[in-house]
């Protein structure tokens, strides 16, 4: 293929994803789904809850549900991840998506009611819209809940892009996961270290970008969720990160590459 032929980048969707955090019996776990094997971006892979950015995440009426302004969300989040204003639309996907595919509302004080979460959660399957929801249900969205964690962006090449903000936040007390039984068909509760070495021997599947981010929370794994958090809440730049493919001499892909890494100037 030309040089003029080679379609043009695709360009990243904004997207947001939790990493859900509790302390276990064995140490710091974090919330983990698998995604169906027909489902049409990363199929059967585990992954944190989360999915793209819609429109309506950031207008008036969800900001005016947020349990912190919008300038706030703006100066603690946006400014951190370098997204500025887009930052409400960040904070309210990733509680969205949270409550979408695993059922948890996150930075809730006391458990809602199980039944009436099913059935606002059906609704928001069926399409209504969250803030919606929200009110109805008399509950904030607590933006105050999420505290950014990274900001990844896929390498170009890929046939689907997304410029994604991790954040991390509490499991919310007394309230169980479950998973959407439609993206996701399993949900697990891992720790850091056993999820990668599952992932070494074949049995845990992870992509690139999450795998890297498990690793992240390695050195958390004793310290529990009360050290992970106050270390999130402390990060004061995190700029996004974008890796690059790294190709053979036939250009199939060899593998990705980070800022800093041998070859990573070198692939464009």
């Amino acid at each position: 293929m030309s040089a003029s032929t080679v379609p043009p980048p695709v360009t990243p969707r904004a997207a947001s994803t939790t990493l859900v955090v509790r302390d276990g019996d064995g140490g710091l776990e974090v919330l983990m789904l698998r995604r169906s094997l027909q489902a049409s971006f990363m199929p059967g892979a585990y992954v944190f809850p989360g999915g793209a950015v819609d429109a309506s995440d950031a207008d008036t009426a969800c900001a005016t549900l947020c349990d912190e302004p919008a300038a706030s969300i703006a100066d603690r989040i946006g400014a951190v991840t370098e997204v500025g204003e887009h930052a409400l639309g960040h904070a309210v996907a990733a509680l969205r998506e949270c409550f979408e595919e695993c059922g948890l509302w996150l930075g809730a004080a006391q458990a809602p009611d199980a039944a009436v979460l099913a059935r606002m959660r059906r609704r928001l399957h069926a399409g209504e819209a969250f803030a919606v929801l929200a009110a109805e249900i008399g509950l904030p969205l607590a933006t105050r809940a999420l505290q950014p964690w990274s900001h990844w962006v896929t390498p170009v090449g890929m046939p689907k892009r997304f410029d994604t903000l991790f954040f991390v936040a509490a499991a919310p007390h007394g309230q169980v996961p479950e998973v959407d039984a439609g993206e996701t068909t399993t949900l697990a509760w891992v720790r850091p270290g056993p999820a990668l070495a599952a992932h070494a021997a074949g049995a845990f599947p992870m992509e690139f970008a999450t795998r890297t981010t498990v690793r992240s929370l390695l050195r958390f794994e004793a310290r529990g969720a009360a050290a992970l958090l106050a270390h999130a809440a402390a990060q004061r730049h995190l700029p996004p990160l974008h890796p690059r493919l790294a190709r053979d001499a036939e250009g199939r892909i060899a593998g990705v590459l980070l800022p800093g890494e041998a070859g990573y100037d070198q692939a464009a």
